[in-house]
Order: structure tokens, then sequence, then C-alpha cells
């Protein structure tokens, strides 16, 4: 009887180490990655660029500053004059991110409103930054 205590008692202990050196090489790393898309464009933008243009209101501002420039007077904000647009646009570039500035104007110009007069903008907006004294180099797009 002692005989199958001492065995049992042994067959215990290589089953704990057994048990132990399983869960040791079973251990696992799982990492996740973010990518962040651009919806109104191609390719992937700055880390975070879309969330903060989307708490700059899309840049609706510039967007209606730069239509009082082009001449257009369809519903555009008719009791705001063409100043207090830049005005307000300027605040809504200086919330976001200096690296994000370029490419939050280019998201704009993407979105489909802008499709037919992008080439008539392309100029203004990219000289925005400058304008609001916020950068010194225009955007390249």
């Amino acid at each position: 009887m002692a005989r199958f205590s001492i065995v049992f008692a042994a067959a215990g202990v290589l089953l704990l180490v057994a048990m132990a050196a399983v869960s040791e090489a079973s251990t696992t790393t799982i990492i996740t990655t973010i990518i962040e898309e651009n919806p109104y464009g191609r390719g992937r933008t700055e880390s975070g660029c879309y969330q903060q243009m989307e708490e700059a209101e899309m840049l609706n501002h510039c967007g209606m500053y730069l239509m009082k420039n082009l001449g257009e007077r369809r519903q555009v904000s008719p009791r705001m004059r063409e100043e207090d647009h830049k005005q307000l646009c300027c605040m809504q570039l200086k919330n976001l991110d200096e690296k994000c500035m370029c490419p939050a104007i280019m998201m704009m110009l993407n979105e489909p409103m802008w499709i037919r007069m992008r080439d008539q903008v392309m100029s203004m907006a990219h000289n925005l930054p400058i304008e609001c004294n916020l950068m010194s180099q225009p955007c390249q797009m």
C-alpha cells in the first residue's frame, strides 16, 4: 500500500511539472495595430487628423470663406461676412496640430461638394495656413 502512495505522489509531482511547462510554453502575445483610414481621400492620414478635422467641424468656415472668395452666392451664410468666415477658419485651423493642417484642408477639398470647384480653390486653399499666420510655407497639395 505504501508503494502505491509513493507511486501516486511521484505521478502527481510529474503531472504538476508537466502542466507548468505547458502553461509557460503556451503564453501568447497579441499585438494590435490600428490604422486610420481617410474616408475623403486616398491613403492614410496622419494619426488623428481626421478626428481633429471632425472636431473642427470639417473646417466648415474655411469652406465658406473659400466659397465667398469664389463669388459663390448660394446660401453661404448670408449673415456673415467673408472676413468673419476667415477669422473662424483661422480658429479652426489653429485648433489642429500643425502636421494636420494641410491634410485636413486636402480632406475638405476631397469632399463631394468641392469636386467641380477644386481646381479653382486649390491655390487659395493651400495658402490658408499662411493667411492665418499659422505656417510660413503653403501646403503641398
